[in-house]
């Protein structure tokens, strides 16, 4: 190579340098600015995907599951024995009045059956800490809304809140059938304003397996009472309520999956 192509070689690789790093530069500005942008408008303000050890209080238990796991290394499998009543991740507490995002998912193992016995809460958004002796004269019967498998009833959200004319009104709106969801990653997306007032709102969608999400419930009002010390706090995993519970034993479901996001979070976010 002659001296004169040496230096035209020199002045063309020296320009490609020069977009080169200019390139690097701007993808490294805009990149960080994106992040940026993500982490200060990020909604999700509690999330649980992932277990390492187990809790084990001998009738019940949470454990890692390596096999069946909706995303991740591990799901949680809950399991309850004839002598144990609950095994539930119990999560942060809400405000009266605002806004969440939740998403989770469920898995209900294939010995599941629509006519099993006895109930199955796997979902619970319980009141906290006053119940003012509402709760046992309610027609949900828990404290606090809860979503759960009833015999030949598949798997309803049962939805408690502060009536127009009475303390307590339980609606109960159905999401699937056992047979439906048994053996496949059943997902949640809910958006909820939790309130005594009328201008609650509560919309929850379902994915079963690789389908679609389909919206199972649009309701508008009252979600909650305005006399609680906080707003409901979210549970998933398995309460029988009785150590003698009736159906079969031990009883197992698994859950993965959960976020918690606030007003500034979204469907995406949250969803599993």
């Amino acid at each position: 190579m002659t001296v004169e192509n040496c230096n035209k070689f020199a002045k063309v690789w020296k320009r490609r340098s020069l977009r080169t790093a200019l390139g690097t530069i701007f993808l490294g500005t805009a990149l960080f600015a994106s992040v940026g942008i993500h982490q200060s408008h990020a909604g999700i303000i509690e999330s649980s995907t992932e277990i390492t050890q187990s809790r084990n209080k001998g009738c019940s238990g949470i454990e890692p599951s390596y096999n069946i796991k909706r995303a991740g290394q591990t799901a949680f499998k809950h399991w309850i024995n004839r002598c144990g009543e609950r095994a539930e991740l119990e999560k942060k507490k809400t405000k009266i009045g605002e806004t969440y995002w939740y998403g989770w998912s469920l898995f209900v193992p294939t010995d599941w059956q629509d006519s099993d016995p006895g109930f199955d809460i796997v979902n619970q958004f319980p009141a906290y800490p006053s119940h003012n002796g509402r709760f046992p004269k309610s027609g949900c019967g828990a404290a606090g809304s809860t979503i759960s498998r009833q015999a030949n009833k598949g798997l309803m959200f049962n939805l408690q809140r502060k009536g127009d004319n009475v303390d307590v009104l339980c609606t109960k709106h159905a999401l699937a059938k056992i047979s439906e969801i048994k053996g496949k990653w059943t997902d949640f997306v809910m958006h909820v304003k939790w309130t005594g007032n009328n201008d609650g709102f509560l919309k929850v969608w379902v994915k079963v397996g690789d389908g679609p999400y389909v919206q199972k419930i649009d309701h508008k009002g009252a979600t909650f009472w305005n006399d609680e010390g906080t707003g409901p706090y979210f549970k998933m995993g398995l309460y029988k309520g009785d150590p003698n519970f009736k159906g079969p034993a031990p009883r197992v479901v698994y859950t993965d999956e959960y976020r918690l996001g606030d007003a500034n979070s979204s469907f995406g976010q949250v969803a599993p």
